[in-house]
């Protein structure tokens, strides 16, 4: 009698935990849930030489750098401000002017 009553618990329970595994088709053109401030567009531009010191003419291997909003250009050692701007890009470099990594904020 036990048997028969667990039976339909399970098919139950493998039902719902299958259920969420499925995957529900999402648009092709859907935009990205967070904002970008320009710096996905560098990702393939580590250690090229980073020229200039703000969003009119900051270069990053000899090309212009296209950002949302301001440009911060941060040397090793150097003291930044730490409010959060999510269109500002950030470009830290290294000692010799190299772009060592590139972030919104």
């Amino acid at each position: 009698m036990i048997g028969s009553r667990a039976f339909p618990s399970a098919l139950l329970c493998a039902a719902l935990v299958l259920a969420g595994c499925t995957n529900a088709a999402s648009p092709v053109n859907q935009e990205p849930a967070t904002q970008d401030c320009g710096a996905s567009l560098l990702r393939n531009k580590t250690g090229e030489p980073v020229t200039g010191t703000s969003a009119t003419d900051v270069m990053v291997g000899g090309v212009p750098v296209k950002s949302k909003g301001d440009v911060r250009v941060v040397a090793p050692g150097q003291a930044v401000i730490q409010n959060y701007s999510e269109s500002r890009l950030n470009l830290e470099v290294d000692s010799s002017g190299n772009l060592v990594r590139a972030s919104c904020g």
